[in-house]
């Protein structure tokens, strides 16, 4: 089924399709400069970004973790040369306009998303708030950390209602292990009702893979991960600093 893509690794050598590629990069901002760093980037997508079948860039706020208040802009397109054919004619803009207002954190990592691993039948406009999981996987632990992820991604389904977007590391970054798990909710009442939603996902699990499945596969998903790496942190969209929600197949 199409999926609604605002999203907002190591390509492992085993069966697991990879399809569209995104970059991401981080920005620092001072507080002072926060609403003219926002207002900025506002009109810098109103003037390069602002076409559905144009360059794809979507704005988010970390409003918690280590790294609240950053800003997040992330670029989508269908392959790393799509995402490479754009003019600079907007990247001048920013750099004129925007980039003295904050500072490039990390550089830019590029992720491909991961179908198998998403689903998502929520529309669009109800994706304001995303839970984002970050983890490092091992070198070694890839086969584990998939069937889990795909796994979870099926009994998403079966539950139903939900936004689960799945992104891996490809290029550049920190860690080559990165995989980016999001979760995307309305507003903060999604954070809230967690303790609702995720039973009934183990519950599904369960009744798709066998009733001690998920006990299981969720023990081996933990021993894939690095002991360093793994955090969480709440993202906010900002609709108005953003290209237009596409659907992806």
């Amino acid at each position: 089924m199409k999926k609604l893509i605002l999203l907002v690794a190591v390509v492992f050598t085993f069966s697991n399709s990879i399809a569209q590629t995104a970059w991401t990069t981080m920005y620092k901002v001072a507080p002072e400069n926060m609403q003219a760093a926002k207002d900025a980037i506002g009109k810098k997508t109103k003037k390069f970004n602002s076409k559905a079948d144009g360059e794809l860039i979507y704005t988010f706020q970390i409003i918690a973790g280590e790294r609240a208040n950053y800003i997040v802009r992330e670029g989508l397109g269908d392959s790393y040369a799509e995402l490479d054919s754009y003019g600079n004619q907007g990247l001048d803009y920013w750099m004129e306009n925007v980039a003295p207002l904050m500072t490039n954190v990390g550089g830019t990592e590029y992720m491909s998303y991961v179908p198998t691993a998403s689903f998502d039948d929520r529309p669009s406009d109800a994706k304001k708030i995303w839970k984002v999981l970050h983890y490092n996987v091992k070198r070694n632990g890839g086969p584990d950390f998939w069937k889990y992820r795909n796994r979870v991604a099926k009994a998403a389904e079966k539950v139903g209602g939900l936004s689960l977007h799945v992104w891996a590391w490809s290029i550049g970054g920190s860690s080559s292990g990165h995989v980016k798990v999001g979760y995307g909710s309305p507003d903060m009442s999604g954070i809230d009702n967690e303790t609702e939603t995720w039973p009934k996902v183990i519950e599904a699990y369960g009744e798709l893979f066998g009733e001690d499945a998920h006990e299981i596969d969720q023990k081996a998903f933990n021993a894939s991960l690095e002991m360093w790496g793994n955090f969480s942190e709440i993202w906010r969209w900002l609709p108005e600093l953003s290209s237009p929600a596409v659907e992806l197949d």
